[in-house]
């Protein structure tokens, strides 16, 4: 079995995150923290295709849904791909875990990359958003509860 080439990214790089639509969702990297994770942000932002994207139609504050650190595997292996770069426009106070900078990422959460991968499905009513054991526990991804989709699969409601 061949090794997958791994993807040179960087702070500030646009990606694309395959929905099970067939669709793309869209996030930027913020901070890498620790070696094996990263600061992303998640927008409700969608594309048909990863060709030819306008980089300054993507990634707009009004647009931002959660400010997560995950894992780094889908951005090193390519499979979230990587779209260009651009200028973030995210306070730093603001990043994913900002506040445990000071105990060296003590109290900090990370998620699996593929965690938000459910959630931008969930979000895009492509899976349900309360398949978990806490059924909220997609809503706590959210940058604010008032982000939340009216349209969303319930499950256990």
């Amino acid at each position: 079995m061949a090794r997958r080439k791994k993807i040179i990214w960087n702070c500030g790089d646009v990606f694309a995150v395959p929905l099970k639509n067939g669709k793309y969702a869209i996030g930027q990297t913020l901070i890498q923290n620790m070696k094996n994770t990263v600061g992303i942000a998640l927008y409700d932002e969608t594309v048909d295709s990863t060709d030819n994207i306008d980089l300054e139609s993507v990634c707009k504050i009004e647009n931002l849904i959660s400010l997560i650190d995950v894992t780094i595997e889908q951005l090193t292996y390519g499979v979230w791909k990587i779209l260009g770069s651009k200028k973030i426009n995210i306070p730093e106070s603001d990043f994913p875990n900002a506040k445990f900078r000071k105990t060296k990422w003590v109290g900090s959460k990370m998620y699996d990359a593929a965690l938000s991968e459910d959630f931008l499905n969930a979000y895009y009513a492509l899976q349900p958003w309360d398949d978990w054991f806490n059924p909220n526990f997609l809503d706590e991804l959210l940058v604010d509860k008032s982000k939340k989709p009216v349209n969303l699969i319930l499950i256990k409601s």
